[in-house]
């Protein structure tokens, strides 16, 4: 027994689209926000201070925050944040929370050591 309703009309896509165009309307203001940041250059460091920071983060562990020499669009990229664990002629190892970065020593205009934030410092 195959019972089927007649009077019922498939809306396809129809039924959908309040979830692609709230889906849409998400990425848009994502996107806004990400066009309308501006990383203000920090203050030029000289390769000693920058080598001195490094090797004190290195040595204790701590996160490094680094800005990068290069801008790109006319503006910096935003600064990287992670933790040394390695250096070798002029690149330095730093391993981020997803990803290990190799950089060009040369490259970094400002080196800062940073107090890890816990998880739960987050939320304040």
């Amino acid at each position: 027994m195959n019972r089927v309703d007649k009077n019922y009309h498939d809306r396809k896509m129809a039924k959908w689209q309040g979830f692609v165009l709230s889906d849409h309307a998400e990425l848009m203001q994502k996107s806004t926000k990400i066009k309308t940041k501006l990383n203000l250059p920090k203050e030029k460091q000289t390769p000693e201070i920058i080598s001195e920071t490094i090797f004190q983060a290195f040595l204790t562990k701590k996160q490094l925050l680094i800005q990068m020499e290069f801008l790109l669009n006319g503006l910096y990229e935003d600064d990287l944040m992670g933790i040394v664990v390695g250096q070798e002629e002029n690149n330095l190892y730093l391993q981020t929370h997803s990803e290990l970065i190799v950089i060009e020593s040369a490259l970094i205009r400002y080196a800062e050591i940073c107090e890890s934030r816990k998880w739960w410092d987050s939320h304040s």
